[in-house]
């Protein structure tokens, strides 16, 4: 890290502290990226989200935006929602993507696709909580329903903006860009038909963060090599994505089928992404360039 990215990450964390000072914690910083919080409860504030965040912004904003960020963290701990109706709250219910790795089984998660998983978070005009197993069974709602709501809700808030990337050349397709302002845009690959024309062959998409899915729809192709480098770009915008955020979610890209998502092996330098071959079978198979 170079001096002035250390810089600015002291920053940022003496920002954080002082704004968790003012609201009554003490910090301590944690392995991980996290700064602990004490006081009348215990928070964690991870700081790599905070980071992604405050890059987007110029830097006179970076007071403002560690406030806003700590508060919301705080609050959210210190002012419980009132969970008990659930005619009340299910309006609020939405589904998140998150790592799988990033939080304990208490949560009301399941998998969403290798290496993610798909939590039930209640949304509010102040923030975003991720729901217990304990919080949601007081409902007796089966889960297949719960998830089917939160789906819904996402949907229903409307589709994300696209963008098309430039193609490398004339005979690869260009990357589709889907993204917005929210904590919800990974979920919308369950949706990618809305949004591209998909033929039989499905489409590699990645999920860099939480405001982005990129998606690439896959045609027929002359050879694999054009299969080849169309991935190796889509994988290259994931991983700039990933490193960004904010809200990093995976480097990984995934074959879409028919709703399903299969994730793409690495070569042996670990990062470079490996065709299936049913893939290449299936797409050199029809002996045409790219639509």
């Amino acid at each position: 890290m170079s001096g002035d990215l250390r810089e600015d990450e002291s920053a940022l964390v003496s920002l954080a502290v002082l704004v968790a000072e003012s609201l009554g914690y003490s910090c301590a910083r944690l392995p991980g990226d996290v700064l602990a919080l004490e006081g009348r409860h215990r928070v964690r504030v991870g700081l790599r989200d905070l980071w992604q965040l405050a890059r987007l912004m110029p830097r006179g904003d970076w007071p403002a935006v560690v406030s806003d960020h700590v508060t919301t963290v705080v609050t959210a701990v210190e002012e419980p929602l009132d969970l008990s109706d659930f005619a009340v709250i299910r309006h609020l219910l939405r589904t998140r993507v998150h790592p799988a790795g990033a939080h304990p089984g208490l949560l009301a998660a399941r998998p969403f696709a290798p290496g993610l998983i798909e939590a039930v978070v209640v949304d509010t005009p102040t923030t975003v909580r991720t729901l217990t197993r304990a919080e949601v069974a007081r409902w007796r709602v089966p889960d297949e329903e719960l998830f089917a709501l939160g789906r819904a809700n996402v949907h229903a808030d409307g589709l994300l903006q696209r963008e098309e990337l430039p193609a490398g050349s004339p005979e690869e397709p260009a990357v589709t860009v889907l993204h917005d302002w929210t904590f919800y845009a990974a979920t919308h690959v369950l949706w990618l038909e809305e949004y591209l024309p998909l033929g039989p062959l499905g489409a590699l998409v990645a999920l860099p963060g939480r405001g982005m899915v990129l998606a690439l729809a896959l045609r027929p192709a002359r050879d694999g090599e054009v299969l080849a480098r169309a991935a190796a770009r889509l994988h290259a915008r994931a991983d700039r994505g990933f490193r960004e955020g904010p809200g990093s979610l995976s480097r990984r890209l995934y074959w879409w089928r028919q709703g399903g998502l299969t994730p793409l092996e690495q070569g042996e330098d670990g990062r470079t992404p490996v065709l299936p071959e049913g893939l290449l079978l299936a797409a050199v198979g029809e002996r045409t360039a790219w639509d």
